[in-house]
C-alpha cells in the first residue's frame, strides 16, 4: 500500500459519515448484521430503520441496486472488526457498493444535484449499502455510466476502484505495464480479477496476458476479456513442466487476485514459482488488517505494516528468489470512477453480472455467493 492510497484511506475514514441526524418521517427497509459469525441468521431484515440525512459535503443516494463483496462475507464473520469499531458500532449494514439516485444534499455539495443518476464505492468503516438509502461524501461519487442499467453499474465500483489502484499507483515507477510486460491474472473470473483482464486486454493493449481460473469459464473469459491463455487454477503448478518451463514462459508481473483461503500459501508459492527473478507480485489479501483483527488496531496496523514492508525480503529468503512483493487495497476515488466511466461508455469494458435477488433475500444472495454458484457478480435490488 502506497502513500497515495494511505492518505485517501485516512481521510474517507475522517469523513465517513456517522449517520447522526436523520430525515423525520421517512423508514427505510435495510440488512442489518446483528453480531459477527458464521450464521446467516445474524443478518436481520428490517422495515423500519431512520434515513440519514445529509450535512455539509454529503449526498443521499436512493439505492437502485447493490451487491455482494468478498470483502462483505468475511466482514460478516468478523474480519477488519477491530477497523469497524472504531467507527461503527453493531448492528451494522454490509454494502461497498451500489448505484442509485441522489434524493437530498447537503449544503456543501457543488458537483452533483438531486436527480443524478450516481454510482458510489465506500471503505468498510462507513455504512453500507444493503439498504434503501446511503449517505456518502461527493468526492466517492460520480455520475453512473449513461449505457449500463442500475443492476449493471452496481456490480462494477468496489472491485474496479482496487483492480485500479493495484494497476497504476502500487507498481514501482520504473515496473510501470507496457505491452510487453508479460502478466498473469491469478483468479481471472472474480471481480477484481475480471476487470483487470479486461483492463490490460482492452485498454492497455497488453500483447501477453494469461489468467487461472476454473476451466468451465475458460471460454467465457477468452470471449469476454480477450484474455490470451487460460490455466486450470487446480493445477499444482501454474508454468506445468510439460509447458517447457524455464524462464521465456514465466511471468513479469502477476496479480494474485486468488485468495486461496487455507491454501494460502500454496497458493503464493505457485505464484512466485510462475514468476521471473526480478518480478512483480501483487496480492489483495495483505497482513495489515489480519495483524489488526488479532493483535488490536495500536499493536497489530504497525505489525501488519513492518510484516508487509518485509515481505519481499521474505520471499527472497524462503524462495531463494528475488521478488517485489506487495499489496494493493480498495480506495474510494470518485475521479477514478468517472474515469472508469467513460471506458464502459466507450463500450471499451462491459460488466460481469449473474444472479439476482430482491433486498428481502439476503440471505439467500449471501448462501449463493458461499457456495459459489453464480457466474459472475451477484446483484441485490430495491424494488420501489
Amino acid at each position: 500500500m502506497n502513500q497515495k492510497t494511505s492518505i485517501n484511506l485516512i481521510t474517507s475514514f475522517i469523513r465517513a459519515p456517522k449517520n447522526e441526524n436523520f430525515i423525520n418521517g421517512i423508514k427505510m427497509k435495510g440488512i442489518l448484521l446483528n453480531g459477527y459469525g458464521e450464521s446467516l441468521d445474524l443478518l436481520e431484515y428490517k422495515t423500519d430503520l431512520p434515513v440519514p440525512k445529509p450535512t455539509k459535503s454529503q449526498v443521499l443516494i436512493k439505492i437502485h441496486s447493490t451487491s455482494i463483496n468478498p470483502l462483505d462475507n468475511v466482514m460478516r464473520k468478523g474480519y477488519a472488526s477491530s477497523i469497524v469499531d472504531l467507527k461503527l458500532k453493531l448492528p451494522i449494514i454490509l454494502g461497498r457498493e451500489c448505484s442509485g439516485e441522489i434524493v437530498e444534499v447537503g449544503d456543501s455539495v457543488w458537483d452533483y444535484e438531486i436527480g443524478d443518476q450516481v454510482w458510489s464505492a465506500s471503505p468498510p468503516f462507513s455504512m453500507g449499502s444493503h439498504c434503501e438509502y446511503i449517505l456518502v461524501d461527493e468526492s466517492e461519487i460520480s455520475l453512473k455510466p449513461k449505457n449500463l442499467t442500475h443492476q449493471q453499474s452496481a456490480s462494477i465500483p468496489f472491485a474496479s476502484l482496487t483492480a485500479w489502484n493495484a494497476i497504476y499507483n502500487i507498481l514501482p515507477t520504473n515496473k510501470r505495464i507496457t505491452t510487453n510486460t508479460k502478466i498473469l491474472v491469478n483468479g481471472g473470473n472474480g471481480g477484481v480479477g475480471f476487470f483487470i483482464l479486461q483492463l490490460l486486454k482492452k485498454h492497455l493493449n497488453v500483447n501477453q496476458v494469461s489468467t487461472t481460473c476454473n476451466i468451465k469459464h475458460f471460454e467465457k473469459l477468452k470471449k469476454l476479456t480477450q484474455v490470451n491463455e487460460t490455466i486450470d487454477y487446480n493445477r499444482l503448478k501454474i508454468i506445468d513442466d510439460a509447458d517447457g518451463g524455464g524462464d521465456n514462459k514465466k511471468f513479469d508481473l502477476i496479480f494474485n487476485c486468488y485468495d486461496g483461503g487455507k491454501n494460502q500459501i500454496e497458493n503464493e508459492r505457485k505464484c512466485i514459482d510462475a514468476l521471473k527473478d526480478g518480478g512483480n507480485l501483487i496480492g489483495f489479501n495483505g497482513p495489515l488488517v489480519k495483524f489488526s483483527d488479532r493483535d488490536g488496531v495500536l499493536s497489530g496496523l504497525p505489525m501488519g505494516m513492518m510484516n508487509q514492508l518485509n515481505s519481499s525480503e521474505r520471499i527472497k529468503k524462503q524462495y531463494s528468489k528475488n521478488v517485489h512483493l506487495d499489496y494493493a487495497i480498495f480506495s474510494p476515488s470518485g475521479s477514478t470512477l468517472k474515469q472508469i466511466s467513460k471506458l464502459y461508455e466507450n463500450n471499451i469494458l462491459i460488466p460481469n453480472i449473474d444472479k439476482q435477488f430482491n433486498l428481502n433475500q439476503i440471505k439467500e444472495a449471501y448462501n449463493c455467493f458461499e457456495n459459489s454458484n453464480s457466474n459472475g457478480k451477484i446483484i441485490i435490488n430495491n424494488n420501489f
